[in-house]
């Protein structure tokens, strides 16, 4: 049994264009920060304040939002202490060093160094937004077109963490196979673990499908949403859940790869109470 139970997930949606006219970083991350907040309040509706208390860390995570910081167009420092102002809760913690499988080294991290009284609860959120305009951002050969948004999951550990979490990085040059086989590999001889995996283009979703074959997959939401980075796999559940209510619990493997190799993997549980959000998709106005 898995001891990683999904307590909510939320998915708010930005468009490509998020501008009309470029504000300066410091407005577009007030703005953010206020989607982010709003997300978080959304997914811990549920919680009681009890719960609430056992909420220890909160971490933001991203493939693509790096230049704001690497330019000194703003400081993390200063996001952070925007989003604490906003309220309890909100993101303390910035980690992109592993792209799209970011969040699976948050979890990690807090998993190994938490303390015992403090190990109940863990929000991360993901945040993927084309603050330039950048049409590398767009469009790349590697994943087509892109999607962005902003994801905010809430995870409860509910026993001993052993091998629900794997976190990897790809020792070949062919890293989407490489990922493809350590997925069917963790899989193989679990019962009715149902895999939630980045979405990619058609030539992708083939190699897949070869490596794959005999695996229970969610669809590949590609077409419908772009490669969302380290969102993909939590914005497939929340969409299946949402269009199939969960009528008893259900186990995903959750898995996103970064362009760099690195990977993770984790066993989650969705059930009956898990709060699913799909907000509209927004932009700057």
């Amino acid at each position: 049994m898995s001891a990683l139970t999904v307590r909510g997930i939320g998915f708010q949606p930005l468009k490509s264009c998020l501008y009309q006219q470029r504000p300066s970083i410091e407005a577009s991350f007030e703005w953010l920060s206020g989607l982010i907040h709003t997300q978080t309040e959304q997914v811990l509706a549920k919680l009681s304040e009890e719960e609430r208390s056992q909420i220890d860390r909160h971490f933001l995570c991203s493939t693509m939002v790096e230049m704001p910081f690497t330019t000194g167009d703003i400081a993390w420092s200063d996001v952070a202490e925007k989003l604490t102002a906003l309220g309890p809760n909100n993101p303390d913690t910035y980690i992109n060093a592993y792209e799209c499988a970011s969040w699976g080294y948050s979890l990690r991290h807090y998993l190994t160094y938490a303390k015992a009284e403090k190990k109940r609860f863990l929000l991360v959120s993901i945040l993927d937004a084309n603050l330039y305009d950048l049409t590398f951002w767009r469009y790349n050969e590697n994943w087509h077109e892109s999607g962005f948004g902003i994801t905010t999951v809430l995870l409860e550990v509910t026993g001993e963490v052993s091998n629900e979490l794997i976190t990897q990085c790809a020792l070949t040059h062919n890293s989407m196979a490489e990922f493809a086989t350590v997925v069917r590999r963790t899989v193989t001889g679990r019962d009715n673990v149902c895999l939630a995996l980045p979405f990619f283009p058609e030539h992708i979703q083939e190699m897949f499908n070869k490596l794959l074959a005999k695996q229970w997959r969610l669809p590949d939401l590609h077409h419908n949403w772009g490669h969302c980075f380290g969102s993909d796999p939590w914005l497939s559940i929340l969409c299946h859940s949402l269009e199939n209510p969960p009528l008893e619990e259900q186990k995903y493997m959750a898995a996103s790869l970064a362009l760099n190799g690195y990977f993770a993997m984790a066993e989650v549980r969705v059930n009956q109470d898990t709060h699913l959000i799909l907000n509209e998709e927004a932009s700057y106005e």
